[in-house]
């Protein structure tokens, strides 16, 4: 029987996968989710027990969390009943991070490479020794190449990922690159193309949502995984992927719809809507623009034309549109991280967001929701300009776009003038930018500075991450374990651990948005500094190098110590936050015993609705049909585009994530680890098709792309369909600092080609064809 055929019960799924999905919601009963540290005596006159709210750093998602520490050790961290963004829970990663401070393969002092690049020899040194190093081979690169953009900087966010970002500006590079590219630039581009904003998708009250790639179940953001738990019983979710994740078993429907063809079934759906009248034809008319050119453009997208592109019966894809525009505006299609990633994928965005805006489902319960923030006040930094300072090397034209596109993208039509026409200037284009480093276009970049970041087992294409940081000249990562990145560099700096230090508030912008911040649950175990200590360092050391500041003005440079060395590096983290929440009375006091603050635990809709309100396009209305995009030669309605299928012998390789780990930060973990169950990852084959191949569960298989190759252990699943593969993120790491996990399993980064979305320069994770061979 077909795959596309087959019906999975919801109790069968669930009975299947109950387990693991226990596992990341809550504190479950696994018995890896030990206490920390020895035991003691209670009645010992010394002992001290505290409980101390803060919030986490596991993931993105930032929870709140109360820390249990006796005598100095944390015992137990606990969900924070205040915490109303993670609906007062706390799950199984966030609750392995009390390991994190203890874990015997964490950085404790700063090293200095002895021996050559990855063999893995190392030198302890004093942090004046290593600042020393540090800026003696920064001045050298600048004045060498008199070029302040040779020097890059890389990371990921972060509470105190801001100060990375000054640091860069103290020595005046334009090249800084972050985790949006390698995550979800091209949703924010195509959303953003339609609503001027990236917003946020009210799951609480929606009645239909249609989540497409995103495994929320295990891929956890928060509150969307736990509302998504708590409402499947009185909402309809339908999940549509290539693969059944943990997420399918929430879902009343599965799709495994074909790779590739996202954009031709929302297409259809919204050929359909339209035809039949379904659409809110007051709020078009009210607040959209370009409905009658949308009319036109998807005449051609009938169901049954999407059924032969997405293999979904067209009976499905009417009875999904009808569905969706019945329960509008409660209606959501996800605008989730991880979906399709091709060559097309802001189209695609473009596509989801459209088809929300035709039903009326944008700034109201159930629907689309413009994100809202806690606005706090900061200290403004003036940073010398400099002469010797060169524009980025990813931005504008460049002649070797083609190199990272699929074969069917390589034409004129349609594509930007410049390399990533939405180009964020702070975020830039991870895979453009990394091959404009190899290529020495437009100039040498021969310094490299990295934090919170893995780029050797975070970007595509191992092979060439590894060929890059060949090239430099200096590198300096700045981490809490030995990264694979780390263990390539030249000095590396230990920070302390989100357990044992202060930082800044944040607002968590959302539909109800909270400002949190950090503060030590416990003393630094070892001889660590905050991001912010480094940047103050560092800071000062450069200001004592007169040669380092020759390309600026003793106007610019006095400038920049009364506001950056004066202000900010004196002002420890502490007073600073203080200072961010000082126009809210005794929001500093309420942060310190509660771990959280807000101006209202209710949602307010309708602010994008209300009369005179211009949203941030250039025709100040939600733009169906996209102006700018038509302007700079783009499609300004979204055009579908065939993607080739895998050859004979071929499979798509797809990426996702698991629940146990969040992207390849915490598989060294031992508790989660265990809690994952196996030593190593495996790979997803079909069941039928690993029985044509003579392959069983548990055999090593090898899986080679155009760019590496990876050995396996094979798991034949009927949870996947016959030309697509798949294994979980973060194994077969390079660096010996992971104990757990070096040489263990593969790693998808070795195997991914580097292809490009060209709009907006995000990385295409989808559009890798494997071989698989069993050895």
């Amino acid at each position: 029987m077909s795959l596309l055929k087959t019906k999975v019960s919801r109790r069968k799924f669930l009975g299947l996968t109950s387990g693991a999905l226990a596992s990341t919601f809550v504190m479950s009963n696994f018995g890896v989710l030990k206490k920390v540290g020895a035991s003691e005596e209670k009645g010992n006159s010394k002992y001290s027990r505290k409980f101390v709210p803060s919030t986490c750093a596991i993931c993105v998602n930032k929870c709140g969390f109360i820390a249990e520490v006796d005598n100095g050790v944390i015992r137990k961290i606990n969900p924070n009943p205040k915490y109303f963004k993670s609906r007062s829970m706390i799950c199984a990663r966030g609750n392995a991070g009390a390991k994190v401070p203890y874990d015997p393969d964490r950085l404790k002092k700063p090293l200095i490479r002895v021996g050559k690049r990855g063999e893995g020899k190392w030198k302890e040194v004093s942090w004046e020794e290593a600042y020393d190093y540090i800026v003696d081979n920064v001045v050298k690169l600048v004045r060498k190449y008199k070029n302040r953009s040779t020097i890059a900087f890389a990371s990921t966010e972060g509470f105190q990922e801001e100060y990375f970002i000054d640091l860069a500006n103290i020595i005046g590079t334009t090249n800084t690159v972050r985790h949006p590219t390698l995550c979800l630039a091209s949703n924010i581009q195509g959303y953003s193309s339609v609503f001027g904003t990236y917003p946020d998708a009210d799951i609480l009250n929606a009645e239909f949502v249609i989540i497409a790639g995103s495994n929320r179940a295990e891929s956890i953001v928060t509150p969307d995984t736990i509302d998504m738990a708590k409402n499947h019983r009185k909402q309809t979710l339908i999940y549509i992927d290539p693969r059944a994740t943990k997420t399918t078993a929430l879902a009343d429907k599965w799709y495994p719809i074909k790779p590739g063809t996202d954009l031709a079934l929302v297409l259809a759906m919204i050929h359909v809507i339209i035809k039949e009248n379904l659409y809110d034809k007051e709020f078009v008319e009210k607040y959209t623009y370009g409905f009658d050119k949308l009319v036109d453009h998807v005449k051609q997208y009938t169901p049954e034309w999407a059924e032969k592109e997405t293999e979904i019966p067209a009976s499905e894809i009417y009875w999904l549109a009808r569905e969706f525009a019945k329960h509008a505006p409660k209606s959501v299609w996800y605008p989730g991280r991880r979906s399709s990633f091709y060559a097309n994928d802001v189209y695609y965005r473009r596509a989801c967001a459209i088809l929300n805006a035709i039903c009326g489902a944008w700034d109201k319960p159930g629907g689309l929701i413009p994100k809202s923030k806690i606005p706090l006040r900061k200290y403004e930094i003036e940073f010398p300009i400099f002469d010797w300072t060169r524009d980025r090397i990813d931005a504008g034209k460049v002649p070797f776009l083609g190199d990272v596109l699929p074969e069917e993208d390589k034409t004129d039509a349609g594509l930007p003038t410049d390399s990533c026409q939405y180009l964020s200037e702070k975020d830039g284009s991870w895979i453009l930018f990394r091959e404009a480093i190899l290529k020495g276009v437009p100039y040498p970049v021969k310094g490299l500075f990295v934090y919170k970041q893995n780029p050797v087992e975070s970007v595509p294409n191992r092979k060439k991450t590894l060929k890059m940081l060949e090239q430099m000249e200096f590198i300096c990562t700045i981490d809490v374990a030995m990264s694979d990145t780390a263990w390539y560099s030249d000095v590396v700096l230990p920070e302390s651990t989100y357990l044992e230090r202060w930082d800044p508030v944040h607002s968590l912008n959302g539909v109800v948005p909270i400002a949190v911040m950090r503060q030590p649950v416990i003393e630094p175990l070892f001889d660590t500094k905050s991001m912010f200590e480094i940047m103050c360092n560092l800071a000062h050391r450069f200001m004592e190098r007169k040669d380092f500041w020759e390309d600026t003005s003793e106007e610019d440079l006095e400038m920049f110590k009364e506001s950056c060395l004066k202000r900010l590096t004196k002002t420890p983290i502490k007073d600073y936050a203080k200072y961010q929440v000082s126009k809210y009375p005794g929001a500093f006091e309420k942060l310190l015993k509660e771990g959280v603050f807000y101006l209202t635990d209710k949602p307010k809709y309708g602010k994008t609705l209300k009369e005179g309100f211009r949203f941030k396009t250039r025709t100040g209305k939600i733009e169906l049909y996209n102006v700018k995009y038509e302007e700079k030669g783009l499609n300004p309605l979204p055009v579908y585009t065939r993607h080739k299928d895998p050859k004979p012998g071929q499979f798509r390789f797809v990426v996702g994530r698991h629940g146990q780990f969040t992207h390849a930060s915490t598989q060294n973990n031992p508790w989660l680890l265990e809690a994952y169950g196996d030593k190593e990852n495996a790979i997803w084959i079909n069941t039928k098709v690993a029985a044509k191949m003579g392959i069983k569960a548990g055999d090593k298989v090898k899986v080679k792309s155009p760019v590496g190759e990876q050995i396996v252990k094979a798991l034949p699943t009927e949870y996947i369909r016959p030309d697509v593969v798949f294994y979980v993120h973060g194994f077969g790491r390079l660096s010996k600092g992971l104990s757990n996990i070096y040489r263990v399993g593969a790693s998808d980064a070795e195997i991914i080609v580097d292809y490009m979305e060209s709009i907006s320069g995000n990385a295409a994770m989808h559009e890798t064809f494997v071989t698989i061979e069993k050895i």
